[in-house]
């Protein structure tokens, strides 16, 4: 049987604080399989962002394990070099060209120039940025900016892409544009993404699964399968099976439990 693509078991994560120890995760386990979109909502505060750091190898955990592709990488030098990380914001640097702030991941390790630009060059033009290869950040849009931003993520060729609320800062119009081209997109590239997000309805647009997370310390309330093929256009959003779904997501929210939603159930 062939291992998911991304495994994680059993993460607990505790910080203290002065003479309080506080709890932020607690026996957390979720998957992916390859080409799999798996989204992760939960409350304001519950430790979300804390989880992708760990998943990422940027942060340690007090227990639990990351296997990639079957192999343990908690620990190793491997850890971060499965993870492709978007976080929040774009971090674009304003002195560099977009095309130089595409390959910096590349060039960072030690691809050189001409084969970076080359290989950020092919997207340019599925990602909308043609033509925009040699301008400043400061001429593009938001919507723009976070393109290149996911761009110089994805030229990385990392197994798994980690995004974290990548459309949070943008204006609603700005955000269902990009939440319905990531949707075509990730299809077409066959990525595997683990996404965290506020948005319910972004996380059912976009995703096969959805991740239900409790308050802190935060533990896996469900996860529901979205009954509904991918890629998802906006028209989605009246299907009646997308409506169900959503609410099966806000009743595992509020009550931090297993909702069934597509027939099979909520897992734990």
């Amino acid at each position: 049987m062939t291992p998911p693509r991304l495994l994680v078991r059993g993460i607990h994560k505790r910080f203290v604080d002065g003479d309080r120890t506080i709890e932020v995760l607690r026996d957390v386990a979720l998957e992916a399989g390859a080409g799999e979109f798996v989204s992760v909502i939960g409350p304001s505060g519950c430790g979300k962002s804390t989880l992708f750091n760990i998943i990422a190898g940027l942060e340690d955990a007090g227990a639990g394990a990351v296997h990639v592709d079957g192999d343990l990488v908690t620990g190793r030098a491997a850890h971060t070099e499965a993870f492709a990380y978007m976080p929040q914001q774009d971090l674009l640097f304003p002195w560099r060209r977009v095309m130089d702030n595409t390959t910096l991941g590349l060039e960072i390790r030690g691809v050189p120039r001409a084969a970076a630009r080359a290989r950020a060059g092919a997207l340019f033009a599925r990602f909308g940025l043609a033509g925009f290869e040699e301008a400043y950040p400061y001429t593009l849009s938001g919507g723009m900016r976070q393109r290149a931003a996911l761009l110089r993520t994805v030229v990385q060729e990392r197994p798994i892409l980690l995004l974290d609320e990548p459309f949070g800062a943008l204006d609603a119009l700005t955000r269902m544009e990009l939440q319905e081209w990531l949707a075509a997109v990730s299809s077409e590239f066959g990525w595997t993404v683990l996404l965290v997000t506020h948005d319910v309805r972004e996380a059912l647009l976009l995703s096969d699964r959805i991740v239900v997370l409790t308050p802190r310390p935060a533990s896996v309330a469900a996860t529901i399968a979205v009954p509904l093929p991918r890629p998802r256009a906006l028209e989605v959003l009246a299907d009646r099976a997308f409506i169900e779904a959503e609410t099966g997501v806000l009743r595992a929210l509020r009550a931090g439990s297993a909702v069934p939603v597509d027939g099979s159930g909520g897992g734990r």
